[in-house]
């Protein structure tokens, strides 16, 4: 039967807080009200059906920032952080949409997909940056709150000639290499580490989460073949860690990689058998006949061309 919502008996508001009698987020409330003067009473309202779930909308996430050698470092808190229960019990579902602009008269508001820690490069020095943040959940269409608004200023980035710069990958048939430049900066030795994607999207700080990629730890050349580490489950990133004598390091920007986007699909083998009137063609797949991986992640189909060589026809 109908009970009366504590809280919300003889108020002279015009509204009520019934957070407290929901049982289930996914269950159908019902919801009625009436009026009361001096002993009088009127008919009850047309009850409201409520399915919490299905109104709720996403609150804002905290945002914290941090200004560092010309970057902002953003954490992302869910929106639900602090409370007991909890509507959204899985935080990795919710995707956050970072929409960032130069505190001037002439801004252009910017709009950038983030992890839950990230960070945002390519700002002008001393610059006032304003930042909020929404959460959504693009598999129920749900956009959320933005957060309030917080700015803060941009410093300056210190180049270090001993970093490794313009980080590329060159990937082909399954085989990839890391390619970087060398600055200035004698005696560097170089440390490449790996940080599986899915680690990101974690609430967590993934800061001593990077592995060392297996032969390219303390190596003189600028160089890494880092195929070992490489699955097609998954995504990752890179960075070059660079050393000069004990107490002197900086470590790259980092590169992603997408292994069956970034990989290049080489040309196939082919071998001929002619006999009096059949030519059998004989095709390997890219990388050879004994490399399996591009047979388990591509499904590979081959065009033929062929022509007969003589100087006037095709």
């Amino acid at each position: 039967g109908w009970q009366g919502l504590p809280g919300c008996q003889g108020v002279a508001v015009t509204w009520c807080d019934f957070s407290g009698a929901i049982s289930e987020f996914y269950d159908a409330h019902s919801v009625r009200v009436r009026a009361e003067a001096r002993g009088r009473v009127s008919a009850w309202a047309g009850a409201l059906d409520v399915v919490p779930d299905e109104i709720a909308q996403i609150g804002p996430p905290g945002m914290e920032l941090q200004s560092t050698n010309g970057a902002i470092k953003i954490k992302i808190s869910p929106p639900e952080a602090n409370q007991a229960r909890k509507m959204w019990i899985n935080d990795l579902s919710f995707k956050y949409n970072l929409v960032f602009w130069e505190n001037s008269s002439h801004a252009q508001l910017q709009s950038k997909n983030i992890f839950p820690v990230d960070t945002i490069d390519d700002l002008a020095p001393d610059t006032t940056y304003c930042f909020k943040v929404q959460a959504n959940l693009p598999t129920e269409g749900k956009q959320g709150l933005f957060s309030p608004t917080s700015c803060v200023q941009s410093t300056h980035k210190v180049n270090d000639p001993l970093c490794a710069t313009n980080l590329s990958v060159l990937a082909l048939n399954m085989k990839f290499q890391l390619l970087w430049d060398q600055q200035d900066a004698p005696g560097v030795n170089y440390n490449v580490q790996y940080l599986i994607g899915y680690l990101k999207r974690l609430n967590d700080d993934y800061s001593e989460k990077w592995l060392s990629v297996p032969r390219c730890e303390n190596i003189t050349h600028t160089s890494c073949n880092f195929s070992s580490i490489i699955t097609t489950t998954g995504f990752y990133y890179l960075r070059v860690q660079a050393r000069a004598g004990h107490n002197k390091s900086c470590v790259s920007r980092e590169v992603k990689v997408d292994p069956l986007k970034t990989n290049g699909i080489g040309p196939p083998g082919v071998s001929l058998e002619i006999s009096d009137t059949l030519l059998h063609i004989l095709i390997s797949p890219p990388g050879g006949a004994e490399f399996q991986a591009m047979r388990d992640n591509y499904d590979l189909s081959y065009r033929i061309l062929y022509w007969k060589n003589s100087s006037n026809e095709e």
